[in-house]
């Protein structure tokens, strides 16, 4: 049986921290979806394809890994694709806290759903999107 697993987010833009966890999924998993979701709480500076487009061009060496856009709840997409395993990123101890209830309310609203949290390597703990829309906002590549 294949195991297929989601790695969704804003990707706004999609980072190196990004990437890194989207490889690591990808040692984990025979097939990884990154889901260029909505997230109505927050402004998006780059269109859903643009972000599409960064997130193609950072796995381009990974074939297992797609790309795909969506706009409702993640559970939704779990459930219409038939998908029990979610994969997220978390970098400090809020984004656990944060990143744990989410999973328990994805359960709740899908019964069988799994949420894999995989920590940051220390090297990518300051790389946000907000830092690199930033930096590129000046015109400066995060290194």
């Amino acid at each position: 049986m294949e195991r297929v697993a989601v790695f969704a987010g804003s990707f706004d833009p999609f980072t190196i921290g990004h990437k890194d966890v989207a490889e690591r999924a990808c040692a984990i998993f025979d097939k990884l979806i990154i889901l260029i979701a909505t997230n109505v709480n927050k402004k998006t500076h780059f269109s859903a394809e643009e972000r599409v487009e960064f997130a193609k061009k950072a796995m381009k060496d990974f074939p297992q890994a797609s790309v795909e856009i969506w706009d409702s709840l993640t559970v939704d997409y779990l459930q219409k694709n038939n998908i029990k395993f979610l994969v997220r990123g978390v970098r400090r101890g809020s984004d656990l806290e944060l990143e744990q209830a989410i999973a328990w309310n994805n359960a709740k609203l899908l019964p069988g759903t799994e949420t894999v949290l995989l920590s940051s390597k220390p090297e990518h703990l300051s790389v946000s999107s907000s830092f690199v829309r930033e930096l590129l906002k000046f015109g400066k590549v995060y290194p």
